[in-house]
């Protein structure tokens, strides 16, 4: 039997290949949007405009001409390619790109030096959220060149992180912290992000029976990129409202606080942080949930699934005199995830509540019959989409009836999640609707095969309910255990328990509270273990063994990264799984479920 011949799209790229592969990319690199440039340009300008205001006109004067040099100089003096570039050409172009893009960004990044508060809390936590932003912003437009953006990110970032880790206060140092994290991270998005787009190039280079095939694929490359500039553009712009109203708010609470004001006035105040600070959370956690999605880190396990106690888990008064309504036959059974329809229904009614009438809102959760499987619509009598803007819904950061952008009405994520879910489980969502006559968002799930029983799905946890609940009381003087290596996390969690008249006893590591011993245990009540510490014993290892060691302890693991492995793991031993940021109501629920009685 001869051996099959390598196929050419696969065979070894050639010293020519890579040659003409780093062509096409720097010359991509290489024509710089003036769209983008002067987006850009208008957002430092208000970065400087604020820091002006908050810290010193004059740095942030310096900063704004380097700024307009860098940039004027980009888009009016572009690097010029010769028309067919030689191989000997390459190396040499490829450094005078590097020098320019490498001006650029460190222009930028000066930001983190020059307008540096060395002693404002409050400043130096806002600057590094605009340096983070500004990075998300660029990563993937100022360069298609690995080492070169690789390079430019790091001059983007590497000035707020010393400043920070060096001269800042303990918040910023945390702050700086996830900073390095960050920088690592988009490291690596941006070298995976080039080997992609070098193996689509490469691939047209290879045969040229398939060059208009590879070029196509370049074209949807660029077209996903762009997508994908959107994407963060979008996310940085949204992500900077909060943060800027968080600023804002704690600057007049500070000044309000030296002044005196009365309770009112600062009540007020908090009000508007805690807004601030939800909106924050609420977007962040819709796009930790795109991320988990697209990279599939939550695997399917679909199998027969009973729909009508799922969908009745929907079914509820929804306040300003709103309802959910529900119809599903008792024998409708789908081959489905739960854990994905539960995501994609929830997210289908959240949008028909929040784009129907506060006073006679009603919302109608429908299962029935199509062909062999089970049609499942959400109908609203909301304010209709026009046939235009039906498919742009269900882009990313789309919203109709919203131009205002109001957070009320979420982000435009909701449903760009629901297409992402249904394309992970072999569906299509589809919708009908009219401007004034409501919307109506449907999709077809597979049939259960005969002879399958099926699962009742576990019960959905905590809605609205749970959320206005009365507050259990708690028996003064708890012991609470808090094993978490954020220094400003503890503070926080430690100003919390001891408001609720708590004891806590904080420890920085698994092995510090070891070291302890029984001594660390003595009647402690409830153990707040962070899942991810330093040292050799992360957080669900730590739980294992102060289950063993005391086994009537209530223990919570404490996480941004929760997923529905560590929620079974949970559930099946008995503990509490509480998602960062925590919130106060989560927090007090388990510790009033450690003061009930057995």
């Amino acid at each position: 039997m001869s051996a099959s011949p390598i196929p050419a799209a696969l065979q070894m790229p050639t010293a020519q290949d890579r040659t003409a592969i780093q062509a096409e990319l720097l010359r991509l690199s290489t024509q710089p949007s003036a769209a983008v440039l002067g987006l850009q340009f208008l957002l430092d300008c208000g970065v400087a405009a604020l820091f002006a205001w908050q810290y010193s006109p004059l740095m942030a004067g310096m900063w704004l001409a380097l700024i307009a040099f860098t940039t004027v100089w980009r888009a009016l003096l572009p690097q010029k390619l010769p028309p067919v570039l030689e191989a000997a050409q390459v190396p040499a172009q490829l450094r005078i790109h590097t020098l320019r893009i490498a001006a650029y960004e460190g222009t930028q990044g000066l930001a983190g030096i020059l307008l540096f508060h060395p002693s404002d809390t409050l400043v130096q936590l806002l600057l590094a959220m605009v340096m983070l932003g500004m990075t998300l912003s660029s990563a993937f437009s100022a360069s298609y060149v690995a080492r070169t953006m690789q390079m430019g990110i790091c001059l983007l970032l590497a000035p707020i992180i010393v400043m920070g880790l060096v001269f800042g206060t303990p918040p910023m140092k945390a702050l700086a912290a996830l900073g390095v994290a960050l920088l690592v991270v988009m490291w690596r998005l941006v070298a995976e992000r080039s080997r992609k787009l070098e193996d689509s190039i490469g691939q047209r280079h290879s045969e040229s029976t398939l060059r208009a095939q590879a070029l196509a694929g370049l074209q949807a490359a660029q077209q996903a990129q762009a997508e994908r500039l959107r994407f963060f553009s979008a996310a940085n712009h949204d992500l900077r409202q909060p943060v800027m109203a968080i600023g804002l708010q704690a600057e007049v609470l500070q000044q309000q606080l030296c002044e005196g004001a009365d309770a009112a006035r600062m009540q007020a105040t908090l009000f508007a942080l805690a807004k601030a600070q939800a909106a924050l959370e609420a977007l962040t956690q819709q796009l930790l949930e795109i991320g988990r999605i697209e990279a599939a880190a939550d695997p399917l396990a679909p199998g027969p699934l009973a729909l009508s106690p799922l969908l009745a888990e929907f079914a509820r008064p929804a306040g300003h005199g709103q309802r959910v309504m529900v119809r599903c036959p008792a024998q409708a059974v789908a081959w489905a995830d739960p854990v994905a329809l539960r995501r994609m229904v929830g997210n289908l009614v959240d949008n028909a509540l929040k784009f129907s009438p506060q006073l006679r809102g009603r919302v109608l959760v429908a299962c029935r019959r199509r062909g062999a499987g089970w049609c499942i619509e959400v109908r609203d009598n909301g304010i209709g989409i026009a046939a235009e803007d039906q498919e742009r819904v269900f882009q990313d950061f789309e919203q109709v009836g919203n131009l205002e952008r109001n957070l009320r009405r979420g982000h435009g994520l909701g449903l760009s999640i629901v297409r992402r879910l249904a394309h992970r489980l072999g569906t299509q969502v589809t919708l009908r609707s009219a401007p004034g006559r409501g919307s109506v968002f449907a999709f077809v799930l597979p049939p259960a095969p005969e002879g399958a029983v099926p699962q009742a799905p576990a019960t959905m946890q905590g809605r609205a309910a749970g959320a206005t609940a009365p507050q259990a009381p708690l028996r003064p003087g708890l012991s609470v255990l808090v094993v978490e290596d954020n220094a400003v996390v503890a503070e926080g969690l430690v100003a919390i328990l001891r408001q609720w008249s708590a004891q806590p006893r904080v420890y920085a590591s698994a092995d510090e509270l070891m070291t302890d011993g029984a001594e660390g245990l003595h009647g402690v009540d409830v153990a707040l273990c962070d899942i991810r510490l330093p040292g050799h014993t992360d957080g669900v290892t730590l739980a294992k063994r102060l289950q063993h060691q005391k086994p009537g302890l209530a223990i919570a693991l404490v996480s941004a990264d929760i997923d529905e492995a560590t929620s079974a793991l949970a559930r099946e031993r008995g503990w509490h799984a509480l998602r960062k940021p925590v919130q106060p109501g989560a927090l007090r629920a388990v510790l009033a479920a450690a003061c009930a009685p057995a």
